[in-house]
């Protein structure tokens, strides 16, 4: 299934502008701004890293803030339509004087479709998409075969695809999914993905953690 821009993903929403956001936006966000640069964007280059890793929906941003600590040579772009985690991301790297990151504000299958040279991310992470429960949203499930191809767009031979739900219905879709293509096989050994809210909250709720980590054929 594509994803055809009349459907989207995610929920279009924003989230309240609070002074301190409008700041953060204005101020602060430019300066990690993916927009800013000419495309195609090779992300080690831009950055002189060694390894390039994508926070696909990174929410609030605890699994960024993780890499960017745990990972100082390596560039993390994280990406996500909703503001209050892009500012809670930008705001911290600005403090802590963190160069190794950048963030784009919106649609991310934009970006992994046209913005980014080919081959050349490590790692892409989609932690915890939105699983659109309700059977007449699961065309909205991010998890589909048309983002597969995007990933194996962008990824380089080495690299991996870590997809996390907590889910079961959606974890079946992915499985499903991964079962029925050509560009990934499946990893026998799970990596270990940083803790997030949405990780949390399923642990709290007794849910079990799918993680899918998949290498391009």
């Amino acid at each position: 299934m594509d994803h055809p821009s009349s459907i989207k993903t995610f929920h279009a929403r924003r989230g309240r502008m609070t002074s301190t956001r409008t700041n953060v936006m204005n101020n602060v966000f430019p300066r990690y701004d993916l927009t800013q640069l000419t495309t195609p964007i090779t992300l080690k280059a831009v950055k002189s890293s060694d390894e390039a890793i994508i926070d696909f929906g990174c929410g609030m941003g605890d699994a960024t803030i993780h890499l960017l600590k745990a990972k100082p040579n390596s560039v993390v772009l994280s990406m996500d339509v909703h503001t209050p985690g892009i500012c809670r991301i930008a705001e911290y790297a600005n403090s802590q004087n963190f160069d190794n990151l950048l963030l784009h504000h919106g649609d991310g299958l934009d970006v992994l479709r046209d913005s980014l040279e080919p081959k050349s991310i490590d790692l892409l992470l989609t932690l915890f998409p939105d699983p659109w429960p309700k059977a007449r949203h699961h065309k909205r499930r991010l998890i589909q075969h048309s983002y597969l191809a995007l990933a194996h767009k962008v990824l380089n031979s080495s690299g991996k695809l870590v997809i996390a739900t907590d889910d079961y219905s959606y974890a079946e879709h992915i499985a499903e999914i991964v079962e029925n293509n050509d560009l990934f096989s499946r990893d026998d050994v799970n990596v270990e993905i940083p803790s997030t809210g949405f990780a949390r909250r399923g642990q709290q709720l007794g849910n079990q953690i799918e993680v899918f980590t998949l290498s391009p054929n």
